[in-house]
């Protein structure tokens, strides 16, 4: 290889390298959440909300030939009750978003001192000013809707979320009538002085 060159290893292909002298190398992963990890964000979505108080009922008790056995058709009735929770498309979706965009590391987030205020932001991005997206910030669209880092945005000014969820450097062109919203602005601010987007130099 060459400096500069590229290596592109598929998974499942264990590999091991040496440098024949003094060099920097990079190596990036792509790793998708296990099963497990997909159930424990899911257990901890339910928990949090409260859902789920829905306790077993059978009033109609089939008997056995066993006192000690549980029958196939009340394991069913089990799975069922807990596989209606995730069958909630409303409650999957808001707890797939939250999870699927939270960072799995530590953003370098540096919010500004002082914050901004909504005026503030709005008057430099008249200017001209553009706002950044921070390095690692997760931005997702699920049906329509936006998340960010862990929490859904709510707005009624769809394409104003898209931009966010599109460009890394946003002007405020890309915003259109939403900076005349101050309820947007305000969101808008609470991005910024969170430290997710920084205007640049």
């Amino acid at each position: 290889m060459e400096p500069g060159d590229i290596l592109y290893i598929p998974p499942g292909f264990p590999h091991e390298g040496y440098s024949l002298e003094n060099s920097l190398n990079y190596s990036v992963g792509y790793r998708a959440p296990n099963a497990r990890e997909l159930f424990s964000g899911f257990a901890d979505y339910v928990l949090q909300r409260e859902l789920g108080s829905q306790r077993y009922a059978d009033p109609d008790v089939p008997s056995r030939d066993h006192p000690a056995d549980i029958l196939p058709t009340e394991l069913d009735r089990l799975r069922e009750m807990m596989l209606g929770l995730i069958n909630q498309p409303e409650h999957f979706k808001q707890w797939f978003g939250e999870f699927i965009t939270q960072s799995r590391h530590e953003l370098d987030v540096a919010p500004p001192e002082p914050p901004y205020q909504p005026d503030e932001i709005y008057d430099a991005l008249q200017q001209g000013d553009t706002l950044e997206r921070l390095g690692g910030l997760r931005v997702l669209r699920i049906d329509g809707e936006v998340f960010v880092n862990g929490e859904k945005i709510d707005s009624p000014h769809r394409p104003a979320l898209d931009a966010l969820a599109t460009h890394l450097t946003l002007r405020a062109d890309h915003f259109g009538d939403a900076l005349e919203d101050p309820s947007f602005l305000a969101m808008l601010a609470a991005l910024v002085n969170s430290g997710y987007w920084f205007f640049g130099d």
